[in-house]
């Protein structure tokens, strides 16, 4: 596992859009705003206003901004523009021996869950589960946990969740792994599907009913995908629990302590990992300690176990 060399002032970095497509040139504006602001040097794939349905472009074409940027000696970090869908149909498009060869800053959450895991998993290279330059609100906050995973060399620390809650007490240390939980139920029974033996499993999720968060957690656990893992970090599921009226048994809070109480690991809920707010950047297949009943994740910048 090779955790990618720390980003520099006016390093070169390329903004693609792997999935979904911007919904004008004033987002991608915004995007290279926020990029020339972090003291980097923004070099935009072709087909990054691109659009094709409800994706941003053809699978050839968003794949070859991609590889493009993969093989470019001079691109230091990858940023997605935005989530969407659309990046599982890259997979098998992605040249993972680029990336090895020259690992960079690979960046974005949501829908870049499934070529996070990937890239980390076929490439041996750490990537990034952090904002999306042109739609994460890019508070100071947010800022600063993106600089301490992405632009120093030294250990990123130990990250507090103070408003979070110990679901299930305990302490654990093993590799970072996960990402939006739609897509880890999507990736059970393919090649990319995430391994989480010896991990510390983040999720989070947007959008989604109660019994839909049920549906997808359960195909975790039935599919032996959550075997082995070492403890439990949710974040925020921002509209999953809309219905402020609904019996106790069919709130999100009620399917949280059902489906992950008993899976005899440490579990945090509350962090700030998703769609909801500032979010942290964390490094997948760096290693982590979790305390719950601390409430905190002490993330180190080398490579996980």
């Amino acid at each position: 596992m090779i955790y990618p060399p720390a980003l520099r002032p006016g390093d070169a970095v390329a903004l693609i859009a792997p999935a979904g497509p911007l919904a004008s040139p004033v987002e991608l504006d915004a995007a290279v705003a926020r990029v020339e602001a972090l003291g980097l040097r923004p070099i935009l794939g072709e087909h990054v206003l691109g659009r094709r349905g409800f994706l941003a472009g053809t699978d050839a074409e968003r794949a070859a901004d991609l590889n493009a940027a993969l093989r470019d000696p001079d691109v230091r970090g990858i940023f997605a523009v935005r989530g969407g869908y659309g990046t599982t149909r890259l997979l098998d498009l992605v040249e993972y021996d680029a990336l090895r060869a020259d690992p960079k800053i690979l960046l974005g959450y949501s829908d870049l869950t499934a070529l996070l895991g990937a890239c980390t998993a076929r490439a041996g290279v750490v990537t990034f589960h952090g904002p999306v330059v042109a739609l994460s609100p890019f508070g100071p906050a947010e800022i600063g946990w993106l600089r301490r995973a992405a632009f120093s060399d030294a250990p990123i620390g130990t990250l507090a969740v103070p408003g979070g809650r110990a679901l299930v007490p305990g302490r654990a240390r093993g590799r970072l792994a996960g990402g939006n939980l739609s897509l880890m139920a999507a990736l059970v029974g393919t090649p990319y599907a995430i391994d989480c033996a010896g991990a510390i499993v983040f999720l989070e999720e947007v959008d989604e009913a109660p019994y839909r968060i049920d549906r997808m957690v359960t195909q975790l656990r039935e599919s032996g995908t959550l075997r082995g893992a070492l403890g439990i970090v949710l974040g925020t599921f921002a509209g999953c629990d809309a219905d402020e009226d609904a019996e106790p048994e069919r709130r999100l809070g009620h399917v949280i302590a059902d489906r992950f109480g008993d899976l005899g690991v440490p579990v945090l809920t509350g962090a700030p990992i998703g769609h909801d707010g500032e979010q942290w950047t964390l490094p997948i297949g760096a290693s982590a300690t979790l305390d719950s009943g601390e409430r905190t994740l002490a993330v180190e910048r080398g490579p996980g176990l």
